[in-house]
């Protein structure tokens, strides 16, 4: 009889017995407070939290991962938070397909670093927790962090994909620290394969519908095609794992490593709007750039989102909702 009930458990999978876990834990805590013994003895109390642990059981959260070694270790599939953080609701046949042949609108939720009230995936107890409400004008939306890799709350994917919303993470790399970990994505072609084949696991296990890729570094112009691998194979893994979904590159670095926004789409990033499938054109946009931008694109002028400012900073127009009507205005057809 102990040998089958060691074989029963032994059989269980961890998220199965993960909620007796937490339940010991909650016991022996009680204890530790009943019998000091219990406890550490002649610890000086402490207000700070514990370190975040995704492997012990906690109220589920959304997360982003920071390291490459949590993507290359698939680590985030052990997480206790990992079955909680899958999105229910799938998007509608129509909308799952390719992006209509029309004028499109993004929108990219960059909201105070992420992770705030939306991280709660559970819900949390803020009305005022910040929402949109005009989903119906929405083609794709981006959840946006600084974190390395970003991945989308499940209560974003849900909602969006019930209004027919492509949902997309990003993937950034910025600042000294980027640099060092473009040099290890980019160390070879198998390297920079695998990277992107993680990043298509997670999408496709989260059921969210691609990547922005934004990679704010210079590098060494003979990095380049390694990174144009990493692009392309991206694409072609999303598109194989996830029909209709997206990867979408952000105007940052250009074709000869430097970091450098040319605020359009030119002969300078159009290699790498050339191996996905659109441009996020950084905001700082002059009045006939739009045009041009078009006109490269050719018959994927459509696939070309021009960047607007919400706040206002640097933008043609003042930025913020007064320049959104007046683009939504503006006549692509005749481009």
């Amino acid at each position: 009889m102990r040998f089958g009930f060691r074989s029963y458990f032994k059989s269980l999978h961890r998220q199965t017995l993960a909620p007796l876990k937490f339940i010991l834990n909650s016991f022996f805590f009680l204890l530790s407070k009943v019998n000091p013994m219990a406890g550490n003895q002649g610890a000086p109390p402490s207000d700070d939290p514990p370190p975040f642990d995704p492997l012990e059981p906690s109220n589920p959260v959304s997360y982003p991962l920071k390291t490459l070694e949590e993507l290359e270790s698939r680590s985030y599939f052990d997480s206790f938070h990992f079955p909680f953080n899958k999105a229910s609701v799938k998007l509608p046949p129509d909308a799952a397909n390719e992006l209509p042949k029309r004028p499109r609108l993004l929108v990219c939720h960059d909201m105070a670093g992420g992770y705030l009230d939306d991280k709660w995936i559970q819900g949390g107890n803020n009305p005022d927790a910040y929402a949109i409400w005009h989903w119906y004008l929405i083609d794709v939306f981006v959840y946006f962090s600084h974190s390395l890799v970003t991945l989308p709350p499940p209560c974003w994917t849900n909602t969006a994909h019930k209004h027919g919303v492509k949902v997309l993470g990003t993937f950034i790399m910025e600042w000294d620290e980027g640099k060092l970990l473009a040099n290890k994505l980019l160390s070879s072609k198998n390297s920079a394969q695998m990277y992107a084949e993680r990043l298509s696991e997670l999408a496709f296990a989260l059921g969210f519908d691609g990547w922005l890729v934004n990679m704010e570094v210079s590098l060494d112009v003979g990095q380049i095609p390694n990174l144009k691998e990493f692009v392309s194979h991206l694409t072609q893994s999303m598109h194989s794992l996830v029909p209709g979904s997206l990867v979408i590159w952000y105007d940052s670095i250009t074709i000869d490593g430097k970091l450098s926004w040319q605020n359009q789409l030119n002969e300078k990033n159009k290699p790498f709007f050339d191996i996905s499938d659109g441009i996020f054109v950084n905001y700082t946009w002059q009045e006939n750039y739009p045009k041009h931008s078009a006109e490269v694109a050719g018959d994927r002028k459509f696939d070309v989102y021009m960047g607007i400012d919400v706040f206002g900073r640097n933008t043609y127009g003042g930025g913020q909702w007064r320049l959104a009507v007046l683009t939504i205005d503006y006549n692509w057809d005749q481009m």
